[in-house]
């Protein structure tokens, strides 16, 4: 899983969001002594929204169509085994691609000078510096220049960004995570205006670029008030997906067994959870707004808003099916399902070491690196742990199932102002780093140089050696920008054909949030700590330090510390775009 600092990702880091599993247990008995909570909040009203006094006028991060580049697929790359079935979908490779051909065959990218890069990565070690990095070394040599990055630590990117971003000393590259505040100012003050170079068909000379799909630009809202600042680093559109341990599933549930309804999941919780062999049905609860927007999902809340026919839009908390979300979870806290020992899995990243250890059957995950390292660590387990996905389902049978996409992207990169000839030159070592899968250039860049970093296995796939990580994967680059994600993973041949069948199960009833990739005033400068206090009500009231009768509170304190502000802001925005 791609990891960015809690600041930079609306996630719950507060340490009042972690539950012991001394302060689990006393919460659990005494709401059972209460009775069942999902009615509390049932019997409640959804909250209606209401406008504040005045509206200062919205900005468009989707305004000036002109300024996005168009989508044009790379034809040229190595043919998938599973094609995909659109835009939106994921091309497969049971294998690596034979003979892996050079896909740049113009003059360097590079002028021959100096490109740092400001940025973090989610590689658990440092990488092999670059005079003793082979990898590195070969990368610089094709580009005709010396790439340096300025790696941060991920728990101190937000504030060493802000500062950077406050001063007048940029890299050339500079990696946005989400959530940056009065990001929109440093980009217009401070930042290339890339329209002229990628805007519309502009992007031709830069043809890995144009292979980019168009909801990872406009999702990352890399166009601001109608000019293009921002390169999108894309991921995987359906986003999270719960997942099972087959084995124990298969053999207690069923399977392939996809839930009735909400009561029918209940019922196969409970059945999951055996406190005795310290075994539970879900992961713990502890910092995990991802599983907030699994549930919602099966209740038909919104992602994020709802966006009327009358232009007019609803927050997800606002609805009577968030409000529904929230009970059942409750519930589901005091059946005792969710693992209780959460002082030792503060968030999802950790929490894969505890599924394939069969310390709970069930987890919300990522698609990408989460599910891949399932894939090889699981199945080495005694017993063998092999991951699966729960196909969505509604909470009342007679509903049709929902499911909250991804964002589509991971985050962005932004260059600092310099003359065209610069600008042209970045721009085409970025080209060269979103090389196509399979291509020359893409084994390089992931896997390093042969012998040192992988051999090759006797049909063709790359096996990477202990300093394919360090040499290859640890230095950033997938972190500039990368080639459109496809399913693959070397040595599990059944891999790509699940991912593939997990995204045409859910991108026909896939939901997004209407107002991604919009920004204003109001959203840029409160909309990282007004969704923080939001998102830790929610989880008092989740984990009993707030009574559910204070969710109705929790809401209108939302709105009136700007909510009502940016949700008129982005109605404004929105019907000028229509």
């Amino acid at each position: 899983m791609d990891q960015f600092p809690p600041h930079s990702t609306p996630a719950i880091a507060s340490p009042r969001s972690v539950v012991d599993r001394r302060s689990f247990l006393r919460l659990t008995s005494g709401l059972a002594a209460a009775g069942t909570v999902q009615a509390v909040l049932s019997a409640c009203t959804a909250i209606a929204p209401t406008s504040p006094t005045a509206v200062p006028t919205g900005t468009s991060a989707k305004g000036g169509a002109a300024a996005y580049p168009n989508y044009y697929p790379v034809t040229t790359g190595a043919k998938p085994d599973i094609a995909a079935a659109g835009p939106q979908y994921q091309s497969g490779f049971i294998n690596y691609p034979k003979d892996p051909p050079k896909s740049w065959t113009k003059a360097p990218p590079g002028a021959g000078g100096t490109i740092t890069s400001y940025t973090n990565t989610g590689a658990p070690l440092p990488p092999t510096p670059l005079d003793q990095n082979p990898a590195w070394q070969e990368v610089n040599k094709q580009l005709n220049a010396t790439v340096q990055f300025q790696i941060i630590a991920q728990a101190d990117y937000p504030t060493k960004l802000a500062t950077m971003m406050a001063g007048n000393d940029l890299t050339d590259f500079i990696l946005i995570g989400k959530g940056v505040q009065n990001l929109t100012p440093f980009l217009q003050a401070k930042c290339a205006d890339l329209t002229p170079y990628l805007g519309g068909d502009a992007i031709k000379n830069y043809p890995n670029l144009a292979a980019l799909p168009t909801y990872s630009w406009t999702n990352s809202a890399c166009a601001r008030n109608g000019k293009l600042y921002m390169v999108p680093i894309e991921r995987y559109l359906p986003g999270n997906m719960l997942l099972k341990n087959n084995q124990v599933y298969y053999s207690e549930i069923g399977k392939d067994y996809t839930p009735k309804d909400a009561d029918d999941f209940k019922r196969v919780l409970q059945a999951l959870t055996k406190p005795d062999q310290n075994r539970y049905a879900l992961a713990p609860i502890t910092a995990r707004t991802d599983m907030i927007d699994f549930f919602s999902s099966i209740f038909g809340a919104p992602k994020n808003w709802r966006l009327g026919s009358d232009g007019s839009l609803v927050r997800d908390v606002e609805t009577q099916e968030f409000k529904d979300t929230i009970g059942y979870m409750r519930d589901l806290i005091v059946a005792g399902v969710f693992y209780p020992d959460a002082s030792g899995i503060p968030n999802a990243t950790v929490a894969r070491d505890s599924f394939i250890a069969t310390k709970f059957v069930l987890d919300n995950q990522s698609y990408g690196n989460a599910w891949q390292d399932d894939w090889l660590r699981g199945p080495q387990q005694n017993p063998p742990v092999v991951p699966g996905a729960v196909m969505p389902f509604p909470a009342h049978a007679a509903q049709q199932p929902m499911h909250h996409f991804g964002e589509g992207f991971y985050s962005t990169t932004t260059l600092k102002q310099a003359s065209p000839d610069r600008i042209q030159e970045l721009l085409r070592v970025l080209d060269w780093v979103a090389a196509p899968f399979g291509s020359q250039e893409d084994l390089l860049l992931t896997t390093g140089v042969p012998d040192r970093d992988y051999t090759i296995d006797s049909i063709g796939n790359p096996v990477p050696t202990k300093m394919s990580n360090l040499d290859a994967n640890s230095v950033p680059w997938k972190y500039l920008t990368q080639h459109p994600q496809v399913a693959f993973w070397p040595g599990i041949p059944d891999y790509a054909q699940a991912a593939i069948d997990y995204e045409k199960a859910v991108i026909p009833i896939g939901v997004q949030d209407p107002a991604i990739g919009l920004s204003t005033p109001t959203l840029d400068k409160q909309g990282v700590p007004l969704l923080q206090t939001l998102q830790d009500g929610l989880f008092d009231l989740l984990t009993g330090r707030r009574p559910l009768s204070d969710y109705d509170q929790i809401v209108k304190d939302w709105q009136n510390g700007g909510g009502n502000q940016i949700r008129q802001e982005l109605q404004q925005v929105i019907a000028s775009n229509a």
